[in-house]
């Protein structure tokens, strides 16, 4: 890819987008940017609000956001003011950032907007952290202060194979995978509350 072109990215699990934000940022500044993200994917509707933001951030040339962007940082501008005020950008942002929930019952819509997002493209990266919380230290320590709480049934120690299953079926050029420790060594039988 050159950099008219840059490298179309797959963000799964995006958070509120940190991940992302460091591969937008390469070469951005002097504005040829490397990488492109095309579909940022998150459940949590508050980390999805900045996932969000950041993708309308990005509409925009380096250092040429406008006031409003910041007018709405402070608080002096609704959201919905913002993106009325720039609604190509806004609508480019919302298609960029979904919020929505990765796992088997959605696995046709995910992979048909994934297919989407890609267009022809055959080199593109795919990056993301799946959900940590039912195997990282902190995560389980959590969990077992919660009454009823069984760990073979936290459905989040299962998504890391939806990311793995969009290795197989989309072959990436190259993939990033947040890791959390625990993540490769942990067996769901020790984590059983006591």
């Amino acid at each position: 890819m050159s950099a008219d072109h840059p490298i179309p990215v797959i963000d799964l699990f995006a958070g509120p987008g940190g991940l992302g934000e460091g591969f937008s940022a390469l070469g951005r500044p002097e504005g040829t940017p490397r990488f492109k993200i095309k579909l940022s994917i998150e459940n949590d509707p508050i980390a999805h609000q900045t996932l969000e933001l950041r993708a309308f951030f990005r509409q925009f040339p380096h250092d040429e956001a406008p006031k409003e962007y910041y007018q709405h940082l402070r608080g002096e501008l609704k959201r919905q003011e913002l993106f009325d005020a720039y609604p190509r950008q806004a609508d480019a942002a919302r298609q960029e950032a979904w919020h929505e929930e990765l796992g088997e019952a959605n696995t046709l819509r995910v992979r048909g907007r994934i297919k989407e997002a890609l267009g022809n493209a055959d080199t593109w990266a795919l990056i993301g952290g799946p959900p940590c919380q039912a195997y990282s230290n902190a995560g389980r320590s959590r969990n077992k202060g919660k009454e009823g709480y069984v760990p073979e049934d936290d459905g989040r120690q299962y998504l890391y194979k939806e990311y793995l299953q969009i290795i197989a079926d989309r072959r990436p050029v190259v993939f990033v995978m947040e890791n959390a420790p625990m993540f490769v060594f942990e067996n769901v039988r020790d984590q059983r509350v006591a």
